[in-house]
Order: structure tokens, then C-alpha cells, then sequence
């Protein structure tokens, strides 16, 4: 990676919000996301580059609005671009962006690593399949299934953060912790859980001893009618990796089939090389 230059690695943030401010007040949004798109169509080149008119055709955007954006991008260093051969590269701008992301970075591979068993878990059971880690203390989102499932939820989405305990694969990742690291994290967020449903801290007491029962962890508090079950993933050596969820309406995740369907989900993650306690 090239080495940065001090001051744009203090300025980044202002320069993001930037590239909307150039941009005239009733286009922002459209061109925002015709940037974003630009970004994205660029970085698939990787060092090869491309060329304004080659850049433009592969978004669908107007060459001379794409001249436009780029050169806005440019000029945030979020694009580079060779005037002797006329070709766009990503910009240092990116990896900048990139670096201060993190250990989140690897969860990446995780991510990938489990797509296909999500995809599966899904179709079979016909439910919304999530995938979440520990991550500065909170439950991270990484990947989300919807599949052809006939529920549509918008609360989680990739990327979205929550106390550990909230959610069912947030809960199935707090009840995997030791009893004392996890009583020291329901203390801390009780007044958080209240946030979310009729979630109370009592409630995740009692899941997380439930958990120790069932091997699995179940969720019905956050939002009316609609229930999850989680399962947390442990590695060979038996350190907490991830946790998965599979979310249905309540009367398909009755206590007999929601132990079905955590079944389900134990037999697959096992086939992927992954651990788990045993369904009881």
C-alpha cells in the first residue's frame, strides 16, 4: 500500500461528505448512488483500469454524468487516473477506508464460508437465515438470507449492531460466553434490551439458562408474532466463531418445530466443519 500522507488520513471522513456537497442539492442523492456504482463497476477492474466511456456503459450512466462523478472522485482520492493512458484506477482513498475497518475485515471470509450453508438452511426451511459475531462487545450482522421466504423483515440488516442478547443469534452468542462474562454483559445492557420489544434482562437470563438445556437459543421478544432461533458455532477447538439464526412467524416455530428447525441448522453447520451443543 502506498504510505499516506498525514493529512489526508486525519481528513478522510470530511472528504467523504464532500463528494455529496459538490454536487448540486437536488442531485445528491441519485448521483451519490451513480457514484457509489461507479466505484463499484472500477474496482472489478482491479489493475487493469478502464476507460471514462467503458466505465459509464458498465454502470448504465451517461458518459458525460460519469465524467462528472469521477472526476469528483478524483479529486476526494477515491479514484486515480492516468492522463497518459486515459485508464481509472481505485484510489488510495478506499484502502484508507478499508484499513480502519479493522478486525471486522475478517468476518469476511467468514461471511463466505457460510453463504452456502445459509442458502441451504433457508430453502429447506423456508425462513429468514442471519449470520452474526461478537464485535466490540455488540452483536455484528454480517450476512442476511431471505431467500423466497414469504416474511419480510427490515430490522436487521447487514452491518447492523446490537447487545449481545437481542436477537437470537445476538442471545445464542451471549449464551455461549462464560456465566460470569455473560451476567457482567446483561447487567450492562439491561437498560439497552428495553429498546427492543418487551426484551427485559430478566427474559435473558432466563433464554441463556435455557440454552444450556436445549442447545439452542429462541427469541420471541422483539417483534410481535415473529420468533428466531439461534444457534452459536464453535471452531474445532471449541472457540466461539459465529452464530446463526433462522427467523419465522411463531406458528411455524411452535416448541416442536423450532426444535425441527434448529436440527436443521445443527446438521448443516456440522457438515461445514463447525461445532455446536447438541439438540435436545
Amino acid at each position: 500500500m502506498v504510505p499516506l500522507n498525514q493529512k489526508k488520513t486525519v481528513s478522510w471522513e470530511v472528504n467523504v461528505s464532500s463528494l455529496a456537497e459538490k454536487l448540486p442539492p437536488d442531485a445528491a442523492r441519485s448521483s451519490l448512488s451513480k457514484a457509489l456504482g461507479l466505484l463499484a463497476v472500477i474496482a472489478e477492474r482491479g489493475r487493469n483500469g478502464i476507460t471514462l466511456s467503458s466505465a459509464a456503459k458498465r454502470a448504465g450512466i451517461h458518459v458525460a454524468t460519469a465524467h462528472r462523478l469521477m472526476a469528483v472522485l478524483v479529486d476526494e482520492d477515491f479514484l486515480s487516473f492516468d492522463p497518459y493512458t486515459k485508464l481509472y484506477h481505485l484510489g488510495i482513498m478506499p484502502y484508507e477506508i478499508v484499513a480502519r475497518a479493522g478486525s471486522d475485515l475478517e468476518f469476511l471470509a467468514l461471511r463466505k464460508r457460510l453463504r452456502p450453508v445459509l442458502e441451504a438452511v433457508q430453502a429447506q426451511v423456508g425462513c429468514i437465515a442471519t449470520l452474526s459475531v461478537v464485535s466490540r462487545g455488540e452483536a455484528l450482522c454480517v450476512d442476511v438470507v431471505e431467500g423466497e421466504s414469504d416474511i419480510l423483515l427490515n430490522t436487521l440488516k447487514v452491518g447492523s449492531r446490537r447487545p449481545l442478547g437481542a436477537g437470537a443469534a445476538s442471545l445464542a452468542l451471549l449464551a455461549a460466553q462464560p456465566e460470569e462474562d455473560r451476567e457482567a454483559i446483561i447487567r450492562r445492557e439491561s437498560e439497552r434490551y428495553r429498546k427492543y420489544g418487551t426484551l427485559t434482562a430478566d427474559f435473558v437470563r432466563d433464554a441463556c439458562a435455557d440454552f444450556t438445556v436445549t442447545g439452542y437459543a429462541f427469541n420471541a421478544q422483539i417483534i410481535p408474532d415473529i420468533g428466531a432461533v439461534g444457534l452459536p458455532l464453535f471452531s474445532e477447538t471449541g472457540a466461539l466463531v459465529c452464530a446463526a439464526s433462522l427467523t419465522n412467524t411463531i406458528s411455524r416455530l411452535n416448541p416442536e418445530r423450532r426444535r425441527d428447525v434448529a436440527r436443521v441448522l445443527h446438521t448443516a453447520v456440522r457438515a461445514a466443519g463447525f461445532t455446536a451443543m447438541d439438540i435436545a
